[in-house]
């Protein structure tokens, strides 16, 4: 299971065994709050200075304007000085319309004799003043000296046209900077999704990378910094795979080397039984049923590290697999005509074991029923022994659906569940009002295994040898 969230900071889930996982900081949400954060300061502090360069440039240049109108207005009215009627104070004859500059020529008495018509008709610096100047929040003012008598010449622009065009341009320069950023985030979180993609298809070939087939690889990291993890995974999976080679193979040399003595020793208990006295006779027998669990354990060991986890199938009768089973004095109730495809080594190793745990705990009938759901074989056994409390029912199922048997469950279940996950199933204790009841799950390739007309086994041979 992958820890990797998608866009979230945090990931929460569930593994295999439906338990909470902890939920883990997100590489790709913690990166991408960081870039983020940092694009946002970045766009604001980016449009901050745009605004403050672009708000200084822009009164340079309506200043600029101003200072250029002025001195071309006086060049005009310097060369037409005879023809203005500077004597009247009133306004320039002209057509109305919308002035954005206003002119005044006001005279060394500070007295307005000539303007445009929408200047006011009273001078626009209280006192001669030349160059540029600020009366109050209202007009901008550029004033030059006009002809020799002391009189001046005044541009003005009004305070809350120049407030108006700056805010324009600042607003259009920070919301192009702040729509940079923006992207700039958009960009930086795809490059991250990409960056990170590696991870996840890492983690995926992982997750499948199975160390103890001959043939498994995780294939060519694609950045440099999943090197080292690439190597630690394929380190572990060699080691790995090599302590199993190790292990499997004790475990065959051992079951190899103990049944020889097993099978020697259960044929000198036979004998030893028919030649001994009445009163000894029972004493041997139960040697003898020992005996034979022992090597029953020894077989379905030698037969799981033989598999190595791989069943080899075939289609068989459950009648012809129980034939074979030594199940002493059990009556087996079943129908021996039922098919189903598995590996008979392992799922006659995995009924051996069961039999002999009912067995051990007083059961002295077991029927066992077949049922065929989509995909998948159901081998449900119900014996008339002692059963199962319910509290240590929950706690060998819980024991088996997390693979703890180390302390919790005894060999037989172990291995019956073990053969049941080798063919892609489970093994559940089912509660019951009498007795203990055993279900078998077993996937079947074939969904069609089941032969035509097979149902729900119905009793069928008592007491099947």
């Amino acid at each position: 299971m992958s820890l990797l969230s998608r866009d979230g900071v945090k990931y929460q889930g569930r593994d295999q065994q439906g338990l909470v996982v902890t939920s883990l900081p997100s590489i790709r949400g913690r990166l991408s709050s960081v870039l983020v954060g940092f694009a946002l300061a970045w766009g604001v502090a980016v449009s901050a200075a745009v605004g403050l360069v672009v708000q200084r440039e822009v009164d340079a240049l309506l200043d600029n304007a101003l200072q250029e109108s002025a001195e071309v207005l006086l060049g005009l009215m310097t060369i037409n000085a005879a023809q203005l009627p500077l004597a009247g104070g009133g306004a320039m004859p002209a057509p109305l319309h919308d002035e954005q500059l206003v002119w005044q020529i006001v005279s060394a008495r500070n007295q307005v004799v000539l303007r445009s018509h929408r200047a006011p008709d009273v001078p626009l610096a209280a006192t001669p003043h030349l160059g540029l100047s600020t009366q109050g929040t209202e007009w901008h003012v550029f004033g030059l000296a006009f002809g020799a008598k002391g009189d001046m010449l005044y541009v003005a622009q009004r305070g809350h046209g120049r407030r108006e065009a700056k805010l324009l341009t600042v607003g259009f320069a920070v919301a192009a900077a702040l729509a940079v950023g923006l992207l700039g985030v958009v960009l930086l979180r795809a490059q991250v999704r990409r960056e990170l993609q590696p991870i996840t298809r890492l983690s995926t070939a992982v997750e499948q990378f199975d160390p103890l087939q001959a043939d498994a690889t995780l294939g060519a990291p694609t950045r440099a910094e999943l090197l080292p993890l690439h190597h630690a995974v394929t380190g572990l999976g060699s080691r790995l795979a090599r302590h199993v080679a190790t292990e499997r193979a004790f475990a065959a040399h051992a079951a190899h080397a103990l049944r020889t003595p097993l099978a020697s020793m259960a044929a000198n208990l036979a004998v030893a039984q028919l030649r001994a006295a009445p009163q000894e006779q029972e004493h041997l027998k139960r040697t003898r049923e020992s005996a034979d669990r022992l090597r029953s354990v020894v077989n379905a060991l030698l037969t799981l590290f033989r598999s190595g986890g791989e069943a080899q199938r075939q289609q068989v009768h459950l009648g012809d697999l129980l034939a074979q089973l030594p199940f002493g004095e059990l009556e087996l109730d079943a129908d021996d005509e039922a098919t189903v495809e598995v590996d008979p080594d392992l799922l006659a190793a995995a009924l051996m074991n069961l039999l002999d745990n009912a067995q051990r705990h007083g059961a002295r009938r077991i029927r066992i029923s077949m049922t065929y759901p989509e995909g998948m074989a159901i081998l449900q056994l119900q014996d008339d022994g002692s059963g199962i409390d319910a509290e240590r029912l929950a706690q060998l199922q819980s024991a088996m659906d997390q693979q703890d048997y180390d302390g919790h469950t005894g060999l037989g279940l172990m291995l019956a569940d073990l053969v049941a996950r080798t063919h892609g199933g489970r093994l559940r204790l089912l509660p019951g009002t009498a007795g203990c009841r055993v279900e078998l799950s077993l996937s079947q390739h074939d969904p069609h295994i089941a032969p035509e007309g097979a149902r729900t086994v119905a009793p069928g041979r008592q007491g099947l040898r």
